[in-house]
């Protein structure tokens, strides 16, 4: 404690810094352009992002208002720059023709316009029915569940900003037109007074979420606990580390690999366990799809994600060793996260890796259980049980 930081016995210490200080940190600031550039460019919208599909079907056959619907979307279809592709299907029959549709992922969304919606309006009109309901001409169908952030930002806000102006300009049309059918009538304009809203608002249309993400905990377990889960996971392996270095140097290789091998899924279990009962405390719903069974594979679904993200980190430090642990951690979560919690659609092609990553089908996997949405249990436990094996076999290769 005898020296300034500028004395010339401190030179060989200040040089010491490049190495201690000065390059870490511009690795990190790498790092830190690498991956928030990964991160952010998923969100920012690309040309080679496929506009979501919603499906319009016209149940109103020869009716003025289903006509006067589809001819609008059709125009509607042809502008350049739509986030949203409209698909005409006419060998839909029903609403649950369009509900399986939208369960079974084929689209993003389904408009119906109801059966009898132009007659229905002019009976209320003849005979003065009181209680016409105008929201039943339409029906527009979406899953929030799918995934929230798509469905609410990229689905609903552009199907309402095209639906709800042609709505608006055929009940104009209609009550212009009516009203001059029946300028010398005055018991049928008494008549048709008899229904305001026949005048007023002679068309609407009925939103319903058909499987809604209507649990504001899930949140955590579809997207930001899986990067709790992580950092969980990489703390595990630092604790399995010094018991492996403890007693793995008293056995031999075979011994050691099998003590490393049970240890780390033992741990993963009895963790996956904890995580999967700290999201049931919370209120987190197990058992819509699967009953009382569904807590069982929601747990395996978590060990398999911590076998996933935490069997090839520990392959990867045990050969570079834990000098890179905090660099490559930061990289394995941006790089898992940016292809998982978006919608694939709206994403650069690129981010189209995210496919064949842990934390696309832990999200895919934990919304089909707590939601009910459509069932890829089996990809998805296969691509983890996946990278759960090759991390077993980096650990036995890097030993």
């Amino acid at each position: 404690y005898q020296y300034n930081f500028w004395d010339k016995e401190m030179r060989p210490h200040r040089q010491s810094l490049i190495a201690v200080l000065f390059v870490p940190l511009f690795l990190t600031t790498l790092l830190m352009w690498v991956c928030l550039s990964i991160y952010w460019g998923s969100l920012v919208p690309s040309s080679s992002s496929k506009p979501l599909t919603v499906t319009v079907t016209n149940l109103d056959v020869g009716g003025e208002f289903g006509a006067g619907v589809i001819a609008a979307i059709q125009i509607a279809n042809q502008a350049k720059g739509n986030t949203i592709k409209w698909l005409f299907d006419s060998n839909i029959e029903s609403v649950n023709d369009s509900r399986g549709l939208i369960v079974e992922e084929k689209t993003w969304g389904a408009v119906l316009i109801t059966p009898n919606a132009t007659a229905e309006l002019e009976n209320a009109l003849r005979l003065g029915t009181n209680n016409y309901n105008a929201q039943n001409s339409i029906l527009f169908l979406y899953a929030s569940a799918r995934n929230q952030i798509t469905v609410n930002s990229h689905i609903v806000p552009p199907v309402l900003a095209v639906i709800n102006p042609i709505i608006g300009q055929l009940a104009i049309q209609h009550t212009e037109t009516f009203l001059q059918s029946i300028v010398n009538n005055t018991e049928a304009l008494q008549t048709a007074l008899k229904c305001p809203q026949c005048l007023a608002s002679p068309f609407g249309m009925t939103s319903l979420d058909i499987v809604p993400f209507d649990v504001p905990e899930a949140t955590g377990s579809t997207m930001v606990g899986l990067i709790f889960l992580l950092t969980f996971t990489f703390s595990i392996f630092q604790i399995l580390r010094v018991t492996g270095l403890t007693i793995g140097g008293h056995l031999r290789l075979t011994s050691a690999l099998i003590f490393r091998t049970i240890s780390s899924l033992s741990a993963y279990l009895i963790m996956g366990l904890s995580y999967t009962l700290v999201n049931l405390a919370f209120g987190v719903p197990m058992s819509r799809c699967f009953g009382h069974g569904g807590f069982v594979i929601y747990w395996l679904l978590n060990t398999c994600t911590m076998g996933a993200v935490g069997l090839p980190m520990e392959s990867l430090f045990t050969i570079i060793g834990l000098k890179w642990a905090g660099y490559f951690l930061s990289f394995w979560i941006i790089v898992n996260v940016s292809g998982a919690f978006s919608s694939f659609e709206i994403m650069p092609s690129f981010y189209q890796y995210g496919y064949a990553f842990p934390f696309y089908h832990s999200i895919q996997g934990a919304r089909t259980i707590i939601f009910g949405t459509k069932n890829h249990l089996g990809t998805n436990f296969g691509v983890l049980i996946t990278w759960t094996v090759v991390g077993l076999l980096g650990v036995y290769g890097g030993t």
